[in-house]
């Protein structure tokens, strides 16, 4: 009888939110992503974790927004139809804004540096 096991090392899901803080347009952003299908607001650790009352959280310098998941095939995106964050880079997120006239605003997006940690809080 053979006895086949298999080691794998220890790493963190290759689909964790390795960022949370980025540089938009030379300005800090920090976005953090929670779910909240059964109302716990807990924060998102992997992204195959993502449930349907998903939203992510994002500090701009004056305006804190809170968007909810979209049901888009294919990508991690979050949207109140003014404005957008997705994840089709997760190193370079897509941010964009609708402004009054229809014109859309895309912001060039940059993760920081990790410090370590993944999925981390901030303050």
């Amino acid at each position: 009888m053979s006895i086949l096991i298999s080691i794998a090392p220890l790493m963190p899901s290759a689909l964790a939110p390795e960022a949370t803080s980025f540089v938009c347009d030379g300005r800090p952003v920090e976005a953090q992503i929670y779910n909240n299908e059964n109302g716990d607001y807990t924060p998102l650790k992997a992204y195959e974790e993502l449930d349907a009352g998903a939203f992510v959280v994002i500090k701009l310098e004056n305006v804190q927004l809170m968007l909810p998941r979209t049901f888009n095939a294919g990508e991690t995106s979050f949207t109140d139809r003014k404005w957008l964050w997705s994840y089709e880079d997760h190193q370079h997120p897509t941010f964009k804004l609708v402004e009054p006239k229809g014109n859309i605003r895309e912001f060039s997006c940059d993760a920081k540096p990790s410090d370590g940690l993944l999925g981390g809080e901030y303050s």
